[in-house]
């Protein structure tokens, strides 16, 4: 134990998965029900009611937060309620919360998680290869009081991590294995046509000299470095040859992965549930071989207290959420905003990304596909690029893996367009929308890293779409359906899935030509008229040559959403169209308008 906690003295980064945007059902130590959000991501997160009440976990209760001057947060004796039902006292200590103090310090962090990243160029420890058939250790890891649900956890996630299309689902099925709809493996081999096939070989259980709650409690969870310095040390007494994992021979395993019995704290919403990450540090040396680059992430899907329709009762992890993290041991950054300046619309690309939300498509199951910049930063595609005047068509991605490239003649073209054909087919098959998807892409590095950021200045995102319906809504801007839309929180669920399907081009919009695209440096003027989708999903368009005007519609990307909700100055939902209203001051469309 001396040695590990030794270790651990080195300084351990890490990325990981953004929160689940979706409400959270918990019930309190009273009986009483209480709706909270999840905010942040793994290195800094915290909790919230439905109306932005500051709460602090103890134990499985929430508790209404008290703001210390230097914006940390500590219980108070107060169980939360909701807004409805809370009494004197409570309202008393909700109106002292001074939420300006905790809004500095979660930008604190986060400036300090930037000044601790891997710097830009090829780091130390290297990312793990994108190419061939390299090997990842994944060590199974349970507790003093988790245990792995599934009986048989090593086949269960060789099937997991390794399965290829058409081998059976592990005899017991007891975790709804069954539901995946493909491996880690075949995810990365199809994404790479064959030029990554990653294998993960699994070894354990590895129990640990603590509880689930010791290595996962507080919100930076506390002790999850000593997780894997333990699961090292163990496994290199159980024999396990760490030489093995080092193929470029440079002293450093390539990659060691836990996996670990119960849930993630990015779904669960417990506070004392270890968050999934993936980084650097250091955790020991064994058969000549340094342990830095890790990840982690959960056996169990949803929340201890969630109880599914049908059985079993207990469900596998999706793997999105392994393909998210892993993908950062790769070198991808996040690309949803961790700067709560820009979490706005049209800023990044939630669901039409794994590395922001479409790690949680389909419950993770069927995590988004890599986006085409994705596979040619890895090496995996190259993007054809347009440049004659012409009609041109796109087959649907899955079965012709091609992507046009539009260049903006801005800066040297670092700012440019890609095209791309998604059908509801394959891994794209529980997309929310379908048709040509337009991404704008501005990314000013000069290399590719892990703790880039690209989408953290606000309205000048490195890598977006381009809506056909002119607006993609952040999941930050989602309210809960108990409590109804606020200034901040001014869309619903539904509005948010039908702006995804409203997105690619024609699509629900019927949106068939694009004039111009206004980019972070100026504006893309290489026009796309007549787009047409077929019955068997080809994508048709005419390049820069109008042909015979047809009058429909075009659309011009301008970075802002088009919201026509009219709130009170107090922040009160009071509908869509201002006649009819009592006088007064109202919002809308994001300016004052007086009613006389």
């Amino acid at each position: 134990m001396l040695l590990i906690l030794t270790l651990l003295l080195i300084t351990v980064t890490s990325w990981g998965a953004k929160a689940i945007s979706t409400p959270i059902q918990v019930q309190q130590a009273d009986g009483t029900q209480l709706t909270i959000f999840l905010h942040g991501d793994e290195y800094f997160n915290w909790v919230t009611t439905a109306d932005e009440v500051l709460l602090v976990q103890v134990g499985k209760g929430y508790y209404i937060a008290s703001v210390a001057k230097d914006g940390t947060l500590t219980a108070t004796s107060q169980l939360a309620h909701e807004a409805n039902i809370r009494q004197r006292t409570e309202q008393d200590l909700v109106a002292s919360q001074d939420k300006s103090l905790f809004i500095r310090n979660v930008e604190g962090n986060k400036n300090k998680a930037k000044t601790r990243s891997i710097p830009i160029g090829t780091p130390t420890p290297p990312y793990f290869p994108h190419t061939g058939s390299p090997k990842a250790l994944v060590l199974l890891v349970e507790f003093q009081d988790v245990k792995f649900t599934t009986s048989d956890p090593i086949a269960t996630f060789k099937y997991y991590l390794n399965a290829q299309p058409g081998d059976p689902v592990p005899a017991n099925n007891d975790i709804n294995q069954s539901r995946l709809h493909g491996s880690v493996r075949q995810y990365f081999h199809e994404m790479s046509q064959g030029l990554f096939t990653p294998q993960f070989d699994v070894k354990g259980v590895f129990t640990m000299p603590e509880t689930s709650v010791y290595y996962g409690k507080g919100h930076d969870d506390q002790h999850y470095q000593e997780m894997i310095a333990n699961a090292c040390a163990q496994a290199d007494a159980a024999g396990v040859d760490f030489s093995q994992y080092d193929q470029n021979h440079d002293g450093l395993a390539d990659l060691v992965y836990i996996i670990y019995a119960g849930y993630g704290a990015s779904v669960s919403g417990d506070d004392n549930d270890l968050w999934p990450k993936s980084g650097a540090g250091s955790f020991g040396t064994y058969d000549g071989v340094k342990v830095a680059r890790y990840g982690i992430n959960n056996e169990l899907n949803y929340r201890a207290n969630y109880v599914p329709s049908g059985s079993p009762r207990y469900r596998i992890n999706g793997i999105g959420l392994f393909c998210h993290e892993f993908s950062h041991t790769l070198g991808l950054p996040d690309f949803y905003p961790s700067n709560s300046a820009a979490q706005i619309d049209n800023q990044a690309l939630e669901y039409w990304d794994l590395m922001d939300g479409g790690e949680y498509v389909d419950n993770g199951y069927t995590p988004t596909p890599y986006t085409p910049w994705e596979m040619e930063v890895m090496g995996w595609m190259n993007l054809t690029e347009l440049s004659d005047a012409g009609n041109y068509s796109l087959q649907p991605f899955d079965e012709e893996h091609k992507a046009y490239k539009i260049t903006s003649g801005i800066e040297n073209n670092s700012e440019y367009l890609i095209l791309q054909n998604i059908q509801n087919n394959g891994w794209w098959s529980k997309m929310l929308g379908k048709g040509m998807l337009v991404y704008r892409v501005d990314y000013q590095k000069g290399s590719i890293n892990i703790g880039d950021y690209p989408n953290n200045t606000a309205g000048k995102p490195g890598l977006t779409i381009v809506p056909a319906d002119g607006l993609l809504i952040t999941s930050y801007r989602v309210y809960d359906p108990e409590t109804g839309p606020t200034a901040t929180k001014p869309y619903s669920r539904e509005e948010y899935n039908n702006s995804h399907r409203g997105d690619p081009y024609p699509g629900t919009s019927n949106v068939t030509r694009i004039e111009s695209v206004a980019v972070n440096g100026g504006t893309i003027k290489k026009p796309i008229y007549q787009i047409t989708e077929s019955t068997d999903g080809t994508i048709s368009f005419n390049f820069l040559k109008e042909p015979t005007p047809t009058g429909i519609q075009d659309i011009k990307a301008t970075g802002k959403p088009k919201d026509d909700k009219i709130y009170t100055l107090d922040g009160r939902y009071v509908g869509t169209n201002l006649s009819g209203l009592p006088k007064g001051i109202y919002i809308y469309q994001h300016k004052k308008y007086v009613v006389k």
